[in-house]
């Protein structure tokens, strides 16, 4: 109780007491030795109170640090050597906190691992578990919610985990915003984490008559929000909101009405992305302060990660987005470089030029269109780069993986950076093949009937006295004798004048075609009396023909004399344009073929017929022009078998193409019906 100045004091004044009494009278070292005494007990009874002062202020202060969970047994100061047993109490403390001070070392180490994870991954799964194995299995909490606002569904998700027995037990909760109260409701709401050591005055809420921990053995839990980097938005950003909507704007509180209907989940400008909750339960010690941060330090990386995984996801779905938008576009799309290099191009793109992107990504888009204008490929498109306006219905050619080029119209716009400096281009191209075809069969018809209204004026008149000269020529030859010489060029004159009553025909077969008589036929049949017509032609060119039909072939309603006409006329010139040891090959192909009229899909039933051979085949420019009434590359021919076969087929609503390359034959592709009824 007394320190050694102390009891140095009290020596020096025994001592003098003693040299008193032995040198004055007993009267007078009497009262020096009263005296004595009594400066003796108040220096120990001041300095008892100094001792106590010291020792309360030593049991407060052991106080606190255990209230931090720092476990100093106060007991060790009502033993006597009370200042020996504090000392060997301290250095228990100082060992017990060393060993912690090394447990959070681990543990922070262990965050840290725990922070890269957390902060790098992308799976809202992997996100959870990674934290629920640092805060159960790291720390050693025992019973731990991650709550999640889910914005869509406009309610919250708790995945609650408990570790009890060594059995850890997951379930999933899902709950509106007014279920909850008191201490999450106001974390929530405040967006500020809350210690609860008194569970009894600030229970956790039930969620839809369920605890949150069932059976728990809480006697504290913390609470910590989980906030965007961005934290509360002030209340003039929410001035929009539709809980605001017919409230006085001097009277109205915003704060008030934060997080007071579900819908406030999804707003946007919330700055909420959840909560955590960590317990007590089924531990031997209480939460303390120092939990309170480690939680809190937890949170601050999982806020992280959920704000960037949101944005992410929202560029993902962005970008998704966009991919569709450009993926479901039906006309072509590249992106190109300021050298024209492609560096993106959409499905349809892919489709039209029949190449895969890794193919496109080699190209520029000189590689791919010409100029309908120029020969100078992609003079346009460094044009372009120079104008201020889009360049569009610019027309050109799309070559293909093929071979073949298409008629494209081009629609050409900047493809401006951030700091709208032109870095390439965008270039959307529309396949025109359809409109061309649409346009030269409208140009056709309008030949069509320019013949007709040409026909119908002059072939009496040509007729007639056709038949005179005819008539003529021939009595002349009956009455008079005539040279070999005068006979040959009669005959000659005859010939012309049968050649010219046979293009008359043609001529009234297309202005004026006689009505259909329809009859379910078969294609093989029809083929084959075809080929009968012209058979002493093939025997004579050496030429092979192949009939190729398919089994399931449906019979086909048609007029079976006008289509035999067709017929015969295309193996005529299938085998007229093919060699000795050549092939021509009939074949016939049912399939069902979508059509789109009136924006009712429908499925009709299509007999395909293609005439094939592998004689000299067509150039470009001729190929265009078969179907034109008097164009043949024939010395002897009229020009009129393919516009007569023309003429029919569109009589029978069907289609006729023909596709050819020089010396590499020739094929004439009909597509009909096979019911008139879907015609």
């Amino acid at each position: 109780m007394f320190n050694s100045r102390s009891i140095l004091l009290l020596y020096v004044i025994f001592a003098a007491m003693i040299v008193v009494a032995i040198i004055v009278p007993f009267s007078t070292a009497l009262l020096v030795l009263l005296a004595g005494v009594t400066v003796v007990s108040i220096i120990t009874i001041r300095t008892y109170k100094n001792h106590s002062g010291r020792v309360e202020n030593i049991r407060r202060r052991l106080s606190n640090l255990k209230s931090e969970g720092l476990f100093v047994d106060n007991r060790i100061i009502e033993e006597e050597d009370i200042f020996y047993n504090i000392s060997l109490a301290i250095l228990k403390d100082l060992e017990r906190t060393i060993f912690k001070l090394v447990e959070k070392n681990v543990q922070l180490l262990s965050l840290k691992e725990i922070g890269r994870t957390i902060i790098s991954s992308l799976d809202e799964k992997k996100l959870i578990e990674s934290v629920f194995d640092y805060l159960m299995r790291g720390i050693g909490y025992k019973e731990v919610a991650f709550i999640i606002v889910r914005r869509k569904a406009e309610t919250l998700q708790g995945i609650v985990s408990i570790e009890k027995n060594n059995k850890i037990s997951k379930s999933v909760v899902n709950f509106d915003i007014k279920d909850l109260k008191g201490a999450i409701f106001n974390s929530l709401k405040t967006g500020k984490s809350f210690l609860i050591k008194d569970i009894d005055l600030h229970p956790i809420e039930e969620i839809d008559k369920k605890k949150l921990f069932p059976g728990s053995t809480m006697s504290s839990y913390i609470c910590v929000p989980l906030v965007k980097s961005s934290g509360k938005p002030e209340l003039e950003e929410i001035n929009h909101c539709v809980l605001n909507r017919g409230i006085d704007g001097e009277n109205k509180n915003l704060g008030d009405l934060y997080l007071t209907d579900c819908k406030c989940l999804s707003c946007q400008q919330m700055s909420l992305l959840g909560l955590l909750i960590v317990t007590d339960g089924y531990r031997a010690t209480p939460l303390t302060n120092i939990d309170q941060v480690t939680v809190e330090t937890v949170g601050s990386l999982v806020s992280s990660n959920i704000e960037n995984l949101l944005l992410y996801q929202e560029l993902r779905q962005a970008e998704k987005f966009r991919e569709k938008v450009f993926e479901g576009m039906t006309h072509g799309l590249v992106v190109t470089d300021l050298n024209g290099k492609i560096n993106f191009a959409n499905r349809s793109a892919k489709l039209m030029t029949q190449m895969d992107i890794y193919i496109l990504e080699k190209l520029t888009v000189f590689d791919l269109v010409r100029d309908m204008d120029s020969d100078k490929n992609g003079s346009y498109f460094f044009d372009m780069l120079q104008r201020d306006d889009t360049v569009t219905f610019h027309e050109g050619y799309l070559k293909r993986a093929d071979g073949y080029d298409i008629p494209i119209r081009l629609n050409i716009s900047k493809f401006l950076g951030e700091n709208n400096e032109v870095k390439g281009a965008i270039v959307l191209f529309v396949d025109l093949s359809v409109i061309k075809k649409m346009e030269e069969e409208i140009r056709h018809l309008d030949r069509l009937a320019l013949l007709g209204r040409f026909t119908s004026a002059i072939a009496h008149e040509i007729r007639n006295p056709l038949t005179g000269i005819g008539a003529g020529v021939q009595y002349l030859r009956r009455s008079s004798k005539f040279s070999d010489e005068q006979n040959l060029s009669i005959n000659s004159i005859l010939s012309e004048v049968e050649r010219l009553d046979r293009i008359i025909s043609d001529l009234f077969k297309v202005a004026k075609p006689r009505d259909i008589l329809y009859q379910k036929v078969d294609l093989s049949e029809l083929i084959e009396r075809s080929y009968n017509s012209v058979k002493e032609l093939f025997a004579k060119k050496g030429v092979e023909f192949i009939k190729d039909i398919d089994d399931n072939i449906l019979p086909i309603e048609v007029d079976p004399d006008q289509m035999i006409q067709v017929l015969i006329n295309l193996i005529k010139n299938g085998v007229e344009a093919t060699g000795k040891g050549g092939k021509v090959i009939a074949r016939g192909k049912y399939y069902n073929e979508v059509v789109n009229e009136r924006n009712i899909k429908e499925k009709k039933k299509i007999i395909r017929i293609e005439i094939i051979d592998n004689g000299t085949g067509i150039d470009e420019k001729s190929i265009e022009r078969i179907f034109e009434p008097f164009f043949s590359k024939k010395s002897q021919g009229t020009g009129l078998g393919l516009f007569v076969s023309h003429s029919i087929i569109q009589h029978h609503h069907g289609k006729i193409d023909a596709f050819s390359r020089e010396n590499e034959g020739t094929t004439i592709q009909i597509n009909l019906p096979v019911n008139k009824h879907e015609r």
